[in-house]
């Protein structure tokens, strides 16, 4: 039993330290929010997919040899997460970390019924429960406390001694030669429908995280990968229905409303989960400052009011009706996201406790009922079957509403960054000038205003998204495919047009007379962000001769070219307004090579002491350093030859 709880305790304590750990992995790892996300999400797609079949075959050849594997497996990728070099081989390792989970999680209760039997059943599967809550509850704490006081890879590294222990109670305690069986081996498994909704999983949820960002709309690839996600899904679906033996028994939704209705909120809840366990800590740690600590301390909460409530609604789920508790769960953890408005740039971390309570009662209140519901529903003989699809539906959902909340984070960023870019080069509106030159002063994109938008922007999204929840919770409505589709639809569409409304409020939202300021409609002088009076637009143009001669002299250099000229001038003499002239600057002749080089990777602002101009020299730290050192030669050859 020590080998089982065990193993639950490191699998609960892995969902609930990853999302701590993101803000730190963005940083150490040099990557971007929608690249680290697939940390989480890789190992969730590998988990989800062969799940179910894993435990059918456990049935088959042995649920001990099964959790043997799966957790040799697991905790071999976990201690090799700790070691990651970069973050392409950190989501590698942890789509394999996810299907060392798949083999070995199915089977801990089958094992602990076997071990106990029917008498003492409900005492064992009591402990294995208490043991996934204790690392639902502490696990957000203690990676908060790590990651402060070392980096993200201790959330792995620290349990390598618990990894060490599991792999060696799960071999010695179930035996090495002839782990016992608990039925005989069977003959067929459905390998090709784990593999159509393993496919369907990657392409669906690689679809909905890349098509958002960047250009990637314009990528045929990531169309074509998105496309075959819903492919496979059709395929898995036709696979299922003529299987003898399948892993979804497709008519348990056919010929049960309410075990359709369940499911899909049951799915729609983990979906909306990501605006506190994703979002919220990258707000807390990068926009508000706070410590990681406090970061866990926030979902620790939300999992302690989950741990209390849940046995609660499970008592009273016969008594009042599981459909209506279901309603006030859902309505309950609405009203927590709804809370998380609240939230600004000053807040504490005692101002987000009372939300995350909310979240947490709320979702208690749900799971239980929920959870009953779906097995009353199902044929007895079915029951196993249900147990597992609770998994892929928590795994498949949650992963679902993570790939769209990390696209929409990085969305959102990456569009007010390029507005700001373009919009800088014309004259704009003082007030609106004034209040981008405030947000590039706090960091830009990773402001704390900016970080707070984006949560309130998530606030909206999962929170829509609980409008399925709530739907599919009432007890008598029914439910065909074409009225599930309407309510998916039309959810989405409140948040498309929420989103939409709330983003005219954003921090250095430009209006459209913000983008055509002129001396006739403005009571100020129109002005350009970062301190300068005035931007000119001027078209530089060199004919060849003027060219050849200029290389000749060694006035001329294709870095300087393409990165400065715009600013400094193809003389180097200056564009007024815009940049100083780098034949005349002292500042320039007074520094070596090495110093400019320096100079140029960190940039100065218009408040510096040293800036005699007030304007700003942005950094090129993004440049290759051989790039950087080709422009600093030039710069200070250019700067010499003046004297």
């Amino acid at each position: 039993m020590t080998s089982l709880v065990l193993s639950s305790v490191m699998a609960s304590l892995d969902s609930s330290f990853t999302p701590i750990a993101i803000p730190d992995m963005i940083d150490k790892l040099d990557s971007s929010t929608s690249e680290v996300v697939w940390v989480a999400l890789g190992y969730l797609i590998a988990a989800s997919g062969p799940m179910l079949l894993a435990a059918k075959m456990a049935d088959g050849i042995g649920h001990a040899r099964f959790f043997q594997i799966g957790t040799l497996i697991y905790s071999l990728a976990m201690i090799a997460c700790a070691w990651a070099p970069d973050a392409n081989t950190l989501i590698a390792i942890r789509f394999i970390q996810g299907f060392g989970m798949a083999l070995f999680l199915p089977t801990t209760f089958a094992i602990a019924t076997a071990m106990y039997g029917p008498e003492k059943r409900g005492s064992a599967l009591g402990i294995l429960q208490a043991a996934n809550a204790v690392g639902f509850v502490m696990g957000p704490v203690f990676a908060g406390w790590l990651i402060d006081a070392y980096d993200w890879t201790a959330i792995f590294w620290s349990r390598i001694p618990f990894a060490i222990l599991a792999i060696l109670l799960a071999f010695f305690a179930l035996g090495f030669k002839h782990p016992f069986q608990f039925s005989e081996r069977k003959k067929t498994y459905d390998y090709l429908g784990a593999v159509y909704l393993t496919l369907a999983l990657f392409g669906i949820l690689y679809g909905c995280n890349k098509l958002p960002v960047e250009d990637n709309h314009l990528d045929l690839s990531t169309w074509i990968i998105f496309a075959l996600g819903f492919i496979f899904f059709v395929f898995f679906i036709k696979q299922e229905s003529k299987h003898s033996d399948p892993l979804i028994d497709l008519t348990l939704f056919s010929n049960s409303n309410d075990f359709s209705k369940a499911s899909i909120a049951f799915a729609s809840v983990f979906a909306s989960f990501p605006v506190y366990l994703f979002i919220l800590p990258i707000i807390m740690i990068s926009g508000l400052e706070m410590k990681a600590w406090d970061a866990g301390l926030a979902l620790g909460l939300a999992a302690l009011a989950t741990l209390l409530i849940s046995p609660v609604a499970g008592n009273q789920s016969d008594k009042i009706g599981p459909g209506k508790l279901c309603m006030m769960g859902a309505l309950i953890t609405a009203i927590g996201y709804l809370c998380l408005f609240l939230v600004s740039a000053d807040s504490t971390v005692f101002s987000i406790l009372p939300a995350m309570a909310l979240i947490g009662a709320g979702t208690g209140l749900f799971f239980s009922p929920n959870n009953n519901l779906m097995l009353s529903s199902a044929p007895p003989e079915r029951a196993g079957m249900v147990s597992g699809l609770f998994g892929v539906l928590r795994q498949s959902g949650y992963a679902l509403g993570f790939a769209i909340t990390a696209s929409l984070f990085t969305a959102i960023q990456n569009y007010f960054d390029l507005q700001w870019a373009y919009s800088s080069i014309d004259p704009m509106s003082q007030s609106s000038a004034l209040s981008i030159t405030d947000i590039y002063h706090q960091g830009s994109q990773w402001s704390p205003e900016m970080l707070v938008f984006i949560l309130h922007i998530g606030v909206l999204l999962c929170t829509s998204i609980l409008i399925i929840t709530f739907i599919n919770s009432l007890p008598k409505i029914q439910l065909n495919i074409a009225k599930h589709s309407l309510i998916v639809a039309s959810s989405l569409l409140i948040a498309f047009l929420s989103i939409a409304v709330f983003s005219l409020n954003a921090p250095g939202y430009l209006k459209k007379d913000d983008l055509s300021a002129n001396l006739t409609n403005n009571d100020k002088n129109p002005i350009s962000p970062f301190g300068m009076s005035s931007r000119s637009f001027k078209i530089i143009t060199t004919a060849n001769a003027e060219k050849n001669d200029q290389t000749d002299n060694n006035t001329s250099n294709v870095n300087y070219d393409s990165r400065c000229v715009f600013c400094h001038g193809s003389n180097l003499e200056g564009i007024p307004g815009l940049g100083v002239s780098i034949k005349d600057s002292m500042f320039l002749k007074k520094m070596n090579v090495d110093e400019i080089i320096i100079f140029l990777k960190e940039g100065r602002m218009s408040n510096s002491t040293d800036s005699i101009s007030g304007g700003v020299m942005p950094g090129f730290s993004w440049l290759p350093d051989e790039e950087i050192k080709d422009i600093a030669v030039f710069i200070k050859s250019a700067s010499s030859n003046s004297e």
